[in-house]
């Protein structure tokens, strides 16, 4: 059964604040395409049962019961079940402000965009709990929420062996600005195929103008650039099955037509949906990896 809570909660650790307006516990039975999380923003993720992979940055990872990472801002991140035995995650959506400039026991986390490694295994038991608390409701458990999360990000900051720089420049604050990103995410992963502007507008409770000049600040791109980011990842994806259909990819990602699918494709890769299909059956992932760039990257194929 999946489940998706916004139990809106903030609390601090020392000098820095977390908002976080999304829960979920959820099985995936079909791929989650490329994406990635706007400047303080972080998303954890923890793998409960069932198998997986997952490309971050370009790299591919096997996700196996008990694997632990969090992607941060910027990390360009996908993930595909394996369907046999398909994954169960939790994820927790934060976003993240440092108040001051003091130094802080969070500042491995921040300046750690992406972690993966293996889960202290009282982070399940507290995410159990967690999913308990907001099932049942009982007096104070948003307090108690809170307080079980706040412990979490102590365990998972523990389970950092070597720090790794990054970039948190740009934070934003503000819960509806927050609440904002992730339906922007949320949008781009499950309904790249139909979304407009002037839907996901309503998602936000935004004019149209308003809503391209959120994601030109927050993601640097505009509405049409994110929903071919999204349509693109999606593609690749349905590529790689055994017997890939034009026809039928064209229309699960949004083109009227094979021709309209082929010529977007070729526009934004530089290569045509058949030669993709070759590399990736000659060479596997890493045939295919530097394909995965922007399509204004200008990378020469």
């Amino acid at each position: 059964m999946n489940l998706f809570y916004s139990p809106d909660i903030h609390f601090m650790i020392e000098n820095v604040s977390f908002s976080v307006s999304n829960i979920a516990r959820e099985q995936f039975m079909t791929p989650v395409p490329r994406h990635v999380h706007g400047n303080g923003s972080y998303e954890f993720h923890y793998i409960a049962s069932g198998y997986g992979t997952a490309r971050i940055n370009g790299s591919i990872y096997k996700l196996v019961p008990g694997t632990l990472y969090v992607t941060g801002p910027q990390v360009e991140h996908e993930q595909i079940p394996y369907l046999d035995n398909p994954m169960t995650e939790y994820a927790v959506f934060f976003v993240i402000q440092k108040e001051t400039m003091d130094l802080s026991c969070v500042d491995q986390f921040l300046e750690t965009p992406f972690w993966m490694g293996e889960n202290a295994s009282a982070i399940h038991d507290l995410l159990q709990i967690v999913f308990e608390e907001l099932q049942d409701k009982q007096a104070g458990y948003l307090t108690q929420v809170s307080a079980l999360l706040q412990q979490m990000v102590i365990y998972l900051i523990r389970n950092y062996q070597i720090p790794r720089p990054g970039n948190i420049a740009g934070m934003r604050t503000g819960n509806l600005y927050e609440k904002r990103a992730f339906l922007t995410d949320k949008a781009f992963l499950y309904e790249y195929r139909e979304v407009t502007l002037a839907r996901l507008s309503e998602y936000l409770g935004l004019s149209e103008r308003q809503t391209e000049r959120f994601l030109k600040e927050y993601y640097g791109k505009t509405f049409a650039q994110k929903r071919t980011d999204a349509r693109m990842s999606a593609a690749c994806i349905f590529l790689k099955n055994e017997e890939p259909d034009l026809y039928d990819i064209a229309e699960k990602t949004g083109y009227r037509s094979i021709d309209y699918f082929v010529n977007a494709f070729k526009k934004y890769f530089q290569i045509t949906p058949k030669r993709y299909v070759q590399l990736y059956q000659e060479g596997g992932e890493k045939a295919v990896e530097y394909l995965h760039v922007p399509q204004d990257a200008g990378f020469p194929i």
